[in-house]
């Protein structure tokens, strides 16, 4: 027998050995079944809306737990058979629900061990603590919520030893991380739910125990489309970021310049479009290669990036050639900042790898810059244009060079 399994056994041991060697609760008999069979059929069938979250190749449940109100009903027997019917029921109906659910019966009777020793922990727990909660304010309650606090801390601290076990987690940074998943409203939550739960099964008023489930099972019920919905905008979000984002450098691609041209085309801006070419680039991946000069595009992109201001756009337009919209600043001030950063490239570097040593490239920029007021998609897209012609008359006249033209001077010729 493995150690994870030694581990579970055990666990199962004392749990089963405190459950049938207590001192039984003074209550009947019909009430002990019939409460265990409530909790039952409503948990199991709140245990279809279980929120999953995936840790490695093992996927961890979270959930209301009911438990603690049987606990203290029908005492440490009442919970273990609570969560032996609970826990088995729900790993039968997942295999006739879905063919492909290989989850091994080893994990139901390591949450039947887990869950019955942390419910079987807080009935001992309340009835030493609670003639010391009986006479402070709110006592009842404050005592559910230390009691759900020490039943979360349980039960994740037997799963943490179980992945430590099985080698899953070994940085004390990752265990710290396992605690950070607890959320105070859910605690709150299944504090007063549990509290409730404990007051009208003391009472006999099975109408309200009912009630206060169905209530739990509706509000879920209704927030877990909308939960479903925001999973599903998040996941479309993610997918649109890599969309329009470019792997190479980060910044984002030719298919977020058009979506942005769209959207700047209602309000009639003004704004400088540049086109930006690294000079001879072709020469980089000849002497060199790709890799290298996927170092230089990076580091272009990173060097652009520097120079923008909060409303500014960067795009990577093509190979080596990247756009960017200057917006809120005038023709001079875009002229002088890309005369700026154009004399800054042309000092700087980039190290990269080149057959096992490291060798410093230095490269330089051209720029077409054209400046108007754009009314509508056509004219961003003619105004792409005239900058990327810009751009191939800084070629022409020898690179490393701004070529600019500012469509609202009465001139309106190239600078």
């Amino acid at each position: 027998m493995n150690r994870q399994n030694l581990y579970m056994f055990t666990l199962f041991i004392v749990a089963a050995s405190f459950a049938f060697f207590s001192q039984r609760t003074d209550i009947s008999g019909t009430a002990f079944f019939m409460a265990i069979a409530v909790f039952i059929f409503f948990s199991v069938a709140y245990s279809q809306m279980r929120m999953k979250i995936k840790y490695g190749d093992t996927e961890l449940d979270y959930a209301i737990n009911y438990g603690i109100a049987v606990a203290l009903f029908a005492g440490p027997l009442g919970a273990f058979i609570y969560e032996i019917v609970y826990n088995v029921s729900v790993h039968l109906i997942h295999k006739w629900r879905k063919r492909e659910y290989r989850k091994p019966f080893l994990h139901v009777f390591y949450n039947i061990s887990i869950f019955s020793f942390a419910n079987i922990t807080c009935y001992y727990l309340y009835g030493w603590l609670s003639p010391y909660f009986a006479d402070v304010p709110f006592g009842f309650w404050l005592l559910f919520g230390l009691l759900v606090l020490i039943t979360n801390f349980l039960t994740d601290t037997f799963i943490l030893v179980h992945f430590i076990l099985v080698k899953k987690i070994s940085a004390f940074k990752e265990v710290m991380q396992f605690y950070n998943n607890w959320n105070v409203l859910d605690l709150g939550k299944t504090a007063l739910i549990n509290g409730f739960l404990f007051i009208f099964l003391m009472g006999g008023e099975w109408e309200l125990l009912i009630g206060i489930f169905m209530l739990n099972y509706f509000v879920s019920q209704s927030i877990f489309p909308i939960i479903q919905n925001l999973r599903d905008k998040d996941d479309r979000d993610k997918y649109m970021e890599l969309a329009y984002r470019d792997a190479l450098t980060g910044i984002n691609n030719r298919a977020f310049m058009d979506l942005k041209m769209e959207e700047l085309s209602d309000p009639g801006e003004t704004f400088g479009i540049v086109v930006a070419d690294i000079d001879r680039f072709k020469n980089v991946n000849d002497s060199y290669n790709h890799a290298v000069g996927d170092e230089v595009l990076r580091h272009f992109s990173a060097f652009l990036k520097s120079y923008l201001r909060e409303d500014d756009l960067l795009f990577r337009s093509g190979g080596e050639e990247f756009t960017l919209f200057f917006r809120n600043s005038t023709f001079e001030e875009i002229h002088e900042r890309l005369e700026r950063l154009r004399s800054k490239l042309t000092d700087s570097f980039v190290i990269a790898d080149f057959n096992d040593e490291q060798v410093r490239i230095a490269y330089t920029a051209s720029f077409g810059l054209y400046y108007k007021k754009f009314q509508d998609h056509p004219s961003i897209e003619k105004g792409y244009i005239f900058a990327d012609n810009l751009l191939f008359q800084s070629k022409r006249l020898g690179r490393n060079r701004v070529t600019a033209e500012n469509s609202m001077s009465e001139e309106g010729d190239p600078v």
